[in-house]
């Protein structure tokens, strides 16, 4: 039986424009233009492989993040990343759904909450919030 091929891209990759648009209210101009480029490039050609690192399922600041992906951009190891759980896309196929995107690690004085703390928190809100 032929194996199936590996192109080295993952499924379709899917966006929550509102939450987008609140997580580019947080960015810098820099991190702004980081985050259009590489969400441009994961929409057309999907996520590489080689990118996709599985999230912690407990972190060190509580976040619950279990069954939940993560790159870093820019690739392979920049300051900000975006958080992917398993979704559908439109169609109902198998996707990458977006998360959160965000500083991985923003310092104290910062005061801004980090990608898998944004990531956590839309992951878990309950009708209620």
């Amino acid at each position: 039986m032929p194996q199936p091929r590996r192109t080295g891209r993952t499924p379709p990759v899917v966006f929550d424009d509102a939450a987008w648009a609140e997580d580019m209210k947080r960015a810098s101009v820099t991190a702004r233009r980081s985050a259009m480029t590489t969400r441009a490039e994961y929409e057309s050609k999907g996520v590489p492989f080689v990118e996709l690192r599985a999230c912690d399922p407990e972190g060190p600041d509580g976040t619950q993040l279990e069954r939940c992906m993560k790159v870093y951009v820019p690739a392979p190891t920049g300051p900000h990343g975006m958080v992917f759980q398993i979704g559908r896309d439109p169609h109902g196929k198998l996707a990458l759904a977006h998360l959160a995107f965000g500083l991985r690690h923003p310092t104290r004085d910062m005061r801004q909450p980090s990608v898998y703390q944004v990531a956590h928190r839309r992951l878990h809100q309950t009708s209620e919030d």
